[in-house]
């Protein structure tokens, strides 16, 4: 079996780090793993992954520190990460997702199947697979539901880009993750600088 990418796990807790490495191990990726904050920290610089799988409780450096440095680094600022946390209070994930991390999950809340379709979505965001259609369409303001959508977001000036003032579209990629028909993965993304909200 081919890889999909490699998925670094920075974990110091040995049960979790053996779940996710077999499920991950299993769906098709590389897996490499680190036990405190600092040897993370390296392995991300040295091995550049597709996608980390953060803890933020860890010792010598926590995770808050791990994020801190791999969005100031050039080679590891754009690498997808995730969370992964006992820490669910509302200041932990806000400052996490302040400090650019992708998306974060509460250790226990989600099962390891919808952490690994976590895991996937991040991935087609970021490196969408070549055979598959990608969809952009424009997003007008107004409407109640549009307005709560983007405060909710946090954008100030309507569905402008904050970086270039350019209207946004939303990209959305098929979603072979879940069963069914027609799911997504989307984003709100600037057409002209490329960054994602």
């Amino acid at each position: 079996m081919s890889s999909k990418g490699t998925i670094l796990i920075v974990e110091d807790q040995v049960g979790f780090r053996m779940i996710y490495e077999d499920l991950l191990v299993d769906a098709g990726y590389k897996v490499i793993c680190a036990e405190d904050g600092e040897a993370g920290w390296n392995l991300a610089k040295e091995k550049k992954p597709s996608l980390v799988l953060l803890d933020l409780g860890l010792p010598k450096v926590d995770g808050f520190e791990v994020l801190r440095r791999m969005r100031e680094d050039p080679k590891t600022k754009d690498i997808p990460v995730i969370i992964f946390s006992v820490m669910g209070e509302q200041a932990n994930v806000k400052r996490a997702m302040d400090m650019g991390a992708n998306d974060y999950t509460i250790k226990g809340f989600y099962t390891p199947r919808q952490i690994l379709s976590k895991i996937k979505s991040q991935l087609i965001l970021f490196e969408p697979m070549q055979d598959a259609a990608a969809y952009k369409i424009q997003v007008q303001a107004g409407g109640a539901g549009a307005a709560k959508f983007q405060e909710e977001i946090g954008l100030t000036h309507g569905y402008q880009c904050p970086h270039c003032n350019v209207e946004m579209v939303l990209e959305m990629f098929p979603d072979h993750i879940r069963e069914g028909t027609h799911w997504f993965t989307s984003r709100l993304a600037c057409p002209r600088c490329e960054k994602a909200v």
